[in-house]
């Protein structure tokens, strides 16, 4: 069998592609939207590129609260129609990657004098399942007041008189994003991650015919050219583009404890902030405990009067963090949890439509598709959940645009809402022979799905990568490999922030096992001593970064 091109041979093959081939689309923005748009394109037979400045991913679609849900709490403001989307893709997404929405109950908690009560959100969860067809997930039940002690012991009992109990769907959202990518270039498409677009490159007539890019890792400069370019840029939409503001980027943050702290027992619980009445969730992620989120505006620190751009600090700051920790001990009073209980924070920015709503809560999840006077097509807002719709609305759009421009030879239609993407097939047998332990065989199924053979054979003759990277968690060595390998990762944070979310889930962050990580992937991507020393130092500042609340509380 003919070896497999090592990742930098890969890289090079892949960029050089991009400088010499005209393609029909190039989608600058390689989150959720743009991941989602290059597979649509790409399986119904265009000719498409992709390029991100940073990792796949890299900013609001791997820092959500990784839910695929409708949205209950949509429904206070009457916007049915985007319940019944998300619920909708919500099955869909269950059926083309099992691993990767997985069904969990959530607990609605009810106290005395609080709106609404619990008949009123019950029979909001009735009108939550009707618009999800009855199809399921779409299970609920009333539990009384001793019932919920029983579930979640740690809540406060004060004034409470039971709970309502759904179900929705949790997700990796990195990964989700990753499958995506993976799909579009098993259909032919061309993506690169670590390309910046300087500039878009416009005709005498003003229109857009390519992108300038700067290749983050070496400095090269080269363009790519297309026919159709489309922004997918997310909360960076307006800064990327120029022109009227478009949207109302808002800032969403989580902290992380120890599941042995905030104990979730398998299950969400939806509560209030005592402050301002707002839905959070506290929610289960293995050994940890996530609590979020805060939805707060943004503007950058340097100059608040203009949009997001990409390099922008991105954090949770120290007001984010007494808020949630506010929130979760008025919950949890016996707890008595502080700022010194918080592991991590992680935040991202989300592209909210800009309208007239009160509160950022209140602004629509709704997207939009336009094309612009240089004929750049932005597709702006949506959410996580209902990216794969989105994605289709925007391929429509690009088809009937090309068309109009003489595109002629025949297109399929698109299939993503029936196609699998790639972990969604049965699991391998391989799986069940390896003994690592439950929670590491849950992470192997639920992160890779039918792709974990792949994984488990990097094992091979190399027995030290079957270890875990932390003894805490089911994360093992041969990941991080695999990572490098065959998942686009190229620096130490694309590996440890996204891929096996170390720096999220490890009490240190994973500053403690960086300098190994980054010898395992240096020795896939080709990394000098050097290089290894300037990625730990890199890697060291972005937890340094996330962690810098702390001077703020």
């Amino acid at each position: 069998m003919t070896p497999s091109p090592s990742p930098s041979a890969q890289r090079a093959t892949t960029l050089a592609r991009l400088a010499a081939q005209p393609f029909e689309l190039l989608i600058v923005g390689g989150g959720a939207t743009g991941a989602a748009v290059a597979r649509d394109a790409a399986l119904r037979g265009l000719e498409v590129a992709l390029c991100d400045a940073g990792d796949v991913a890299g900013q609001t679609s791997s820092n959500s609260s990784k839910l695929i849900h409708g949205g209950l709490r949509y429904l206070q403001y009457g916007d049915l129609p985007l319940v019944f989307e998300g619920l909708g893709e919500r099955r869909r997404l269950m059926r083309i990657a099992p691993h990767l929405c997985r069904p969990i109950e959530f607990l609605f908690p009810g106290y005395r004098g609080e709106r609404p009560g619990l008949a009123t959100l019950g029979a909001g969860i009735a009108l939550y399942n009707a618009l999800a067809l009855w199809r399921p997930p779409a299970e609920s039940r009333r539990v009384a007041a001793h019932e919920v002690y029983d579930l979640a012991p740690a809540l406060r009992s004060a004034g409470l008189e039971g709970a309502q109990i759904y179900v929705d769907c949790q997700t990796d959202d990195a990964r989700l994003v990753l499958e995506n990518i993976l799909d579009a270039e098993s259909a032919g498409a061309t993506c690169a991650t670590h390309l910046f677009v300087e500039k878009i490159v416009r005709d005498r007539r003003g229109r857009a015919e390519a992108a300038l890019v700067i290749d983050r890792e070496t400095g090269d400069r080269f363009e790519i050219r297309a026919r159709l370019i489309a922004s997918a840029t997310g909360p960076f939409t307006d800064g990327f583009l120029g022109g009227a503001r478009r949207l109302r980027p808002t800032l969403g943050v989580h902290l992380v404890f120890d599941a042995g702290r905030v104990p979730h027992g398998g299950r969400a619980i939806v509560l209030r902030s005592p402050r301002d009445n707002r839905l959070f969730f506290v929610l289960p992620a293995g050994a940890r405990t996530i609590v979020g989120t805060t939805d707060t505006d943004f503007a950058p620190l340097e100059d608040p009067g203009r949009p997001p751009r990409v390099g922008d600090e991105i954090r949770a700051r120290g007001s984010d963090v007494a808020y949630l920790i506010e929130a979760v001990r008025h919950a949890f009073p016996s707890l008595s949890l502080g700022p010194a209980d918080v592991l991590s924070t992680y935040a991202g920015l989300r592209p909210l439509l800009a309208a007239n709503a009160q509160s950022p809560s209140e602004t629509s999840r709704e997207h939009e598709i336009a094309r612009g006077p240089d004929g750049v097509l932005a597709i702006a807002g949506g959410k996580l959940t209902t990216n794969r719709r989105m994605a289709e609305e925007a391929v429509d759009r690009v088809v009937e645009t090309l068309r109009a421009a003489g595109l002629e030879r025949p297109l399929g239609p698109c299939t993503t809402a029936a196609r699998s993407l790639p972990g969604g097939g049965p699991l391998p047998g391989v799986l069940r022979a390896h003994e690592f332990g439950a929670d590491v065989a849950a992470r192997i199924g639920g992160a890779y799905g039918s792709r974990a053979g792949r994984v488990l054979g990097i094992l091979g003759g190399t027995p030290a990568l079957a270890a875990r990277i932390d003894p805490e968690l089911g994360y093992l060595w041969a990941e991080v490999v695999h990572a490098a390998r065959h998942e686009h990762a190229r620096d130490l944070a694309d590996v440890l922030a996204r891929r096996v979310p170390i720096f999220r889930d490890a009490r240190d962050q994973g500053l403690g096992v960086s300098a190994r990580a980054a010898e395992l992937i240096g020795a896939e991507l080709g990394w000098d001593a050097p290089r290894q020393t300037v990625e730990i130092q890199r890697y060291r500042e972005e937890v340094e970064r996330s962690r810098r609340w702390r001077t703020e509380i």
